[in-house]
């Protein structure tokens, strides 16, 4: 079972820290199991082609990440 809250909650933590350091986020590396899922809850965007999007950012799938540790970039 995959918390979403639980990386929506590390992402906004990410985000913060990233504003309070004067960086501009641009993008949200996330692990595949999250990308896959978010991509699951927006079939239309999949569907138009659209990139997809979690907090503003547009979402990168990087196995490289840990499931529950989303990086700010």
């Amino acid at each position: 079972m995959l918390w979403l809250s639980v990386v929506v909650d590390n992402a906004c933590t990410g985000i913060w820290e990233a504003w309070g350091s004067g960086a501009r986020p641009t993008s949200l590396r996330v692990n595949p199991q999250v990308y896959d899922a978010v991509a699951a809850a927006r079939p239309g965007e999949v569907a138009r082609d659209h990139p997809l999007m979690l907090l503003g950012l547009p979402l990168m799938a990087d196995s490289g990440v840990a499931t529950y540790e989303p990086i700010v970039s």
